[in-house]
């Protein structure tokens, strides 16, 4: 009976209609009434059937992207909540049974993609972390489990699987619709942020500055993972530049100084790539580049009056005026480093929480990469992440297209956040995102014809004036400044 639904005509039509942007928008409206009624946990049930509908009926796993990343988004709001969610944990047993399913059912041969050994190198390294000195109670702990299996050999795992399911026949480009599916991440991080502001204006009309919110950096994370897939798609339609524009706006909002810094940066090197790659809207990106400094200086006032909060706080943190705790944490880290040099103090060692107290259910972070890898597994987790970010920098730059570029752009995005934030050593949803990202650029570097940056540009503008008067299954986000 299954196998016949499965093979129906209705089902094949719910199999389309699931990567269609009419879909994306419904999955945006429930996340959207999720965030404005603070529903989570009946967000997080609501979603995970949505999720695992979509594994059972469909072989595509792009389908289940955006929910799964809707669904993370709003989760960030919920800190310090696991003795909540753990009393709910029993609504993932329809996903887990749905993600058997479906790897039985749609299963295909196993491919473990180019950066294999890079990332088996990282789960050793990662499992073996804290080797003669973390405790035997700390390490076999439930949040050293979630976190040595989740950044360790269950990624690993995950990798494997993506590399492997990723490969299914489809009607549509994988580049495009991973493209909107960000996109569609990245408004839904401008709605959240709207929404807190509309709720709070009363203190915003008060104060006349930034709000305060407890989630900043990570929905600047979800931002800056956004951003480039905006900005590249202005080869296509210029217009597209300004939603990037919206997006680093977004994060200003926040008052996230990681996210200020960092996502000035990672706009900067955009639009410096776009100027140096699209001959045809060159002067149109300058002239915008242009626009967006005169305003800054016209309203100079203005702007660092609303903003003025943050860039006081990131002038003292540079300076060395504020963040004992951080700067405390840095020197930790050089003095655990010392105590185990090789393998080192293990991710889940928490002799440093008299520095700052993690929330329960999370490592006590050092809250920077380097230092991270350095201080929590040594000399051999140097080694093995060094490796790892290398082979991934060739990965995206040995086939120079437009949609590679996007992804190496964000890929330093979340990468840059990670220097001040946990970043990339969150299993779920960020190191997911980007080994997803690896899996996709390996597969269409595999199943794309463009070699050379130059003719995908002009093949993606043409391909865009072809299809400006036709009603495309695949269009485009829409928003109020793009048309369809």
């Amino acid at each position: 009976m299954l196998d016949r639904f499965l093979k129906s005509e209705k089902t094949d039509w719910i199999r389309k209609f699931v990567l269609d942007d009419r879909f994306m928008i419904i999955l945006f409206v429930l996340a959207a009434l999720i965030t404005v009624f603070h529903i989570e946990a009946i967000g997080v049930a609501l979603f995970i059937l949505i999720v695992s509908f979509i594994l059972v009926i469909s072989d595509d796993l792009l389908a289940a992207t955006l929910p799964f990343l809707l669904i993370s988004e709003t989760l960030i709001k919920c800190y310090d909540s696991f003795d909540y969610f753990i009393k709910i944990v029993w609504v993932a047993a329809p996903l887990i049974a749905a993600l058997i399913f479906h790897f039985v059912h749609y299963r295909k041969p196993v491919k473990t993609g180019r950066l294999f050994i890079p990332v088996l190198m990282v789960s050793v390294a990662v499992t073996l972390g804290g080797f003669g000195f973390i405790s035997a109670k700390q390490y076999f702990s439930l949040v050293s489990f979630y976190y040595v299996f989740g950044l360790g050999f269950g990624m690993l795992l995950i990798y494997v699987m993506l590399n492997t399911y990723i490969r299914t026949s489809r009607e549509y480009s994988v580049k495009n619709k991973f493209t909107n599916i960000m996109i569609y991440m990245g408004l839904f991080a401008v709605f959240m942020i709207l929404e807190f502001y509309i709720e709070n204006a009363s203190q915003v009309m008060l104060y006349k500055g930034i709000l305060y919110m407890q989630w900043r950096n990570n929905i600047s994370t979800f931002l800056m993972f956004a951003m480039p897939f905006a900005a590249f798609k202005a080869v296509k339609k210029p217009s597209y530049i300004f939603l990037s524009l919206i997006l680093y706006i977004a994060i200003l909002l926040t008052g996230s100084r990681g996210g200020m810094l960092f996502g000035l940066i990672e706009l900067i090197m955009t639009l410096s790539i776009l100027v140096g790659i699209d001959r045809r809207h060159r002067w149109a990106f300058v002239a915008i580049a242009g626009g967006i400094v005169f305003a800054i200086v016209l309203f100079v006032q203005d702007f660092f009056g609303f903003f003025g909060a943050t860039f006081g706080r990131l002038i003292n943190s540079l300076s060395g005026g504020e963040n004992e705790v951080r700067l405390g944490l840095f020197e930790r880290a050089f003095k655990d480093f010392y105590d185990s040099p090789v393998f080192g103090t293990g991710l889940a060692y928490m002799g440093k929480r008299d520095v700052h107290p993690s929330a329960k259910f999370a490592l006590c972070w050092y809250h920077c990469e380097p230092l991270q890898i350095m201080a929590s597994l040594g000399l051999v987790g140097i080694a093995a992440f060094s490796v790892q970010f290398i082979s991934r920098i060739i990965l995206f730059i040995k086939k120079r297209t437009v949609f590679n570029v996007t992804i190496l752009v964000a890929y330093l995005g979340i990468e840059m956040m990670s220097l001040v934030n946990p970043g990339i050593f969150c299993p779920i949803p960020y190191l997911f995102l980007v080994t997803m990202f690896i899996s996709i650029v390996e597969y269409v570097n595999e199943t794309d014809d463009v070699t050379d940056l130059t003719d995908d540009i002009l093949l993606s503008q043409e391909k865009e004036e072809e299809l400006d008067d036709l009603d495309d299954n695949e269009g485009d986000v829409i928003i109020p400044v793009i048309y369809k």
